[in-house]
Parts: structure tokens; sequence; C-alpha cells
């Protein structure tokens, strides 16, 4: 297990590593520049801005700089928020914004495992067409579609939530369910058409003809061999939320890292998109990991293979 989780750590930190090297070359490829009201600079005074942040020098020293700089935790300072460093900005807006990814992801992927084991488990029957029906409705409707009739239902007309704001925890029942219900959806579907595979394995009929109680069958058995599947999901989808948690952000007034991730990419402000950018990739490389990680503890096969390949 721990060779198998060293080589998937060293892969993680290279590509990591690639992710940086392509979005601080991607910057470099950005038409204008991050100086506000550039147009009413004289060319002394811009150059003399370009001077003071190193932006007038070659892109590999600039490289080397900023590697440099992100070894020891500097990302450097945001041209559009008043020269404050970037890191400061993303540790006060990210934990809004994790919170209301993480919250998401915990009740959308809970829920959405017991649908898809009931559905799989009636195949055919009501309470299968009733799941499908339900993740179909909220795998169709886009968040910010599904956050608007929430807002309008429950906030206005019924007026048992507030509309916008986070802070207590009323406030988050309308953001997090409008981000829940997709994860819901997806989960609900995999976990449903898995578990209809796995009940019709003969090894499934084997541990029936061995006198196992059904309870054992199902969760000893098929739940867990049916949750690989869904585990694979869980990371890239977990990444997803929690970036494209943007909008939702925006509807609801969230103060997370969203506004400020758009605001950047609008005024070219270089550190502050690198930085979020490398943000979001780290995490989602490092939901990447602990999938796999957790592939290993589901299926011992998975790590014994992983580690000598």
């Amino acid at each position: 297990m721990g060779k198998y989780i060293l080589k998937r750590i060293f892969y993680m930190l290279l590509t990591f590593y690639v992710v940086i090297t392509l979005t601080f070359l991607s910057m470099k490829l950005l038409p204008g520049t991050p100086f506000q009201n550039a147009q009413k600079l004289t060319p002394t005074q811009l150059n003399t801005l370009k001077h003071y942040y190193g932006l007038d020098q070659p892109v590999i020293v600039q490289y080397g700089k900023y590697i440099w700089n992100f070894i020891h935790g500097d990302l450097g300072t945001s041209f559009q928020f008043g020269n404050t460093p970037v890191t400061s900005l993303l540790f006060q807006q990210f934990p809004v914004s994790l919170d209301l990814g993480i919250e998401a992801m915990i009740i959308g992927t809970i829920i959405g495992i017991l649908l898809g084991i009931v559905a799989g488990l009636h195949h055919g029957k009501t309470t299968d067409w009733s799941a499908m029906i339900l993740a179909t409705f909220g795998f169709s409707i886009p968040s910010f579609i599904f956050a608007g009739i929430l807002q309008y239902c429950l906030g206005v007309l019924v007026q048992i939530f507030p509309v916008a704001g986070w802070g207590g925890p009323m406030t988050h029942v309308l953001p997090v369910t409008s981000l829940a219900v997709g994860v819901l959806a997806e989960v609900t579907i995999f976990m449903r058409t898995e578990m209809v595979e796995v009940l019709n394995q003969d090894y499934i009929v084997t541990a029936q003809a061995k006198g196992l109680t059904r309870s054992a069958v199902v969760f000893k058995h098929a739940v867990r061999n049916a949750l690989i599947p869904v585990v694979t999901i869980l990371g890239p989808m977990t990444a997803a939320i929690i970036t494209g948690s943007v909008v939702i952000e925006g509807i609801f007034g969230i103060p997370g890292i969203g506004k400020q991730f758009v605001s950047s990419i609008i005024t070219n402000d270089y550190p502050m998109i690198m930085g979020t950018t490398e943000l979001y990739s780290g995490l989602f490389i490092l939901t990447i990991l602990i999938v796999d990680i957790l592939y290993g503890v589901i299926d011992p096969r998975i790590r014994i293979s992983g580690g000598h390949s």
C-alpha cells in the first residue's frame, strides 16, 4: 500500500508542476496589460510599472523567479486589489467556496448513493422509475435555473429561507441545495446502473446459494463493488462543484472566491489568475489522489497491481 501511495504522490506532484508551467506560459499569451487605466499612462510610466513588477525581464527569468517564489509560498501580489498578496486573498475567500462545495457534495453523494441502491434493488419497479425521474430532473436542469426557482418559491413566496447571503445555517440551505441536486442526480444514475449490473454477476448468485442473508449479499458484496465506479466520479466532481460554484455565489451573493476570479480575468490580473487556477488545480489533483487511495482500500487488487506496474 505504501509503494502504491508514493507512486500516486509522485504523479500528482509532476502533474501539478506541469499545470503551474502551462498556467504561467498562458498568462504571457494574454493580450492587453494588467495595469488599470493603462491607456492613460505615458510610455515611460508604463515601462516603470513593468520594471517594478519584473514584467520587462525575459520570460525564462520571470518563470524561474515565479517557481522559486511559489516554492516559498509566495504567489505574488494582486494588481487589482491594491497589491494585496494573492495568498491572503485566497485564504480570505476560498474557505467560503470550499464550505459551499463540500456541503453540496456530502449531501448529494449520500442521498444519491442511497437512491441508487434502492433503485437498483427494485429494478424495473415503481421505486426504480421514481428515482430515475428524480435523477433525470436534477441532471437536466442547470444549477442556476434551479437556484432561481428555489429563491422565488422558498425565499420570496413562502419566505422560509433567506434569498441571499452566507452566514447562519438557514442561509446555506438554498445555495447548497442548488449545487447538491446535480451531484445527487449523477451519483444516483451511476449507483443504480452499477447495482443492477453487480446484482446479476455470478458471485452474487453464488453468495445467495451459500445461504447468506439478503442484507449480507447486498452490503458486503453488491454495494462494495458498485461503489468503485462511483468513487471514480466523486474526485473530479468535487473539484468541479467547488470551481463551478461561481454562478451560484453570484446568484446568492456569497462572498466566495468566484467573484474575485472572474474580476481577475477581466482585468488581466496575472498573479490572481495563476494563484486561483493553481489552487483549483491542486484541489482537483488532490481529490484524484484520494480517489486512487480509496480505490486501493475498496479493492485490494488495484493497489497490488498499481504497486507493481
